[in-house]
């Protein structure tokens, strides 16, 4: 098949509870996220986006399906996506891709997600709830057959190379990869934003946004680790798109 008429490999990118004023193009100064402000400016930047419903899972029941949350019947969190609903994957799976999904999912009831719950995804390594379930540096997902999966390092750093792992072993057939990270959501059990540990004082101090500054509060405590999720996280996206800029160069 020639390049120009194979169907095009899709991955998405999903981060949790990630301020838009942490991007360079966005008005950060940290220099955070030097991948992501790149492709902003080389491909297409949505630079105004609103979500239809801002709760964890009734914004992943929308993004999933398309339909608003009173259609879904998904209207707050633990109510989960009915089994019968059409999301990305039955459209991508129609369209004769391999679908995978990797990370966190949220919109069933049931740890692990039974398959009849996964949205329709032919490749599983996920948790429906990532945060009760795991912590910075003991991950934990299932897998097809609800097995348990302990992956090693930063959890964003295991799941980026549990994606580069089903990208290389689909890249012969058009895929659509679904990446959903917990990050930089914060850490549930201890109310804490764990960076990874070369991290963790890395931006103590450095900036803080006007509008957090004003509340006042836990944020000047915080934010520093904050910041740190967000630049592993950037530091991932560069490491999955690496392959295919490689791939355009040449």
């Amino acid at each position: 098949m020639s390049q120009s008429s194979r169907k095009p490999n899709v991955i998405v990118f999903f981060t949790d509870q990630q301020r838009a004023d942490t991007t360079g193009v966005h008005g950060n100064p940290l220099g955070l996220t030097p991948n992501f402000d790149r492709m902003a400016q080389f491909g297409t930047h949505v630079y105004h986006s609103f979500t239809c419903q801002p709760v964890c899972g009734p914004a992943r029941s929308v993004l999933q399906t398309g339909l608003y949350p009173n259609v879904t019947g998904c209207y707050r969190n633990s109510i989960p996506l009915p089994p019968d609903s059409r999301t990305l994957a039955h459209y991508f799976n129609d369209a004769g891709y391999h679908t995978g999904y990797i990370g966190k999912w949220h919109l069933a009831a049931e740890e692990p997600v039974t398959e009849p719950k996964r949205g329709g995804y032919k490749y599983w390594l996920a948790a429906n709830a990532l945060e009760a379930v795991s912590d910075a540096y003991d991950t934990i997902v299932y897998d097809n057959d609800c097995n348990k999966v302990n992956l090693p390092g930063y959890r964003v750093d295991a799941l980026t190379d549990a994606a580069i792992r089903y990208v290389d072993e689909h890249k012969t057939e058009p895929f659509f990869l679904f990446m959903s990270f917990l990050e930089p959501h914060h850490q549930n059990r201890r109310d804490d934003y764990p960076a990874p540990d070369v991290y963790t004082e890395t931006y103590t101090g450095k900036w803080m946004p006007p509008d957090l500054a004003a509340l006042g509060g836990n944020a000047h405590k915080q934010i520093a680790g904050y910041f740190g999720m967000v630049k592993r996280l950037d530091e991932a996206l560069g490491r999955c798109t690496a392959p295919a800029s490689k791939a355009a160069a040449g």
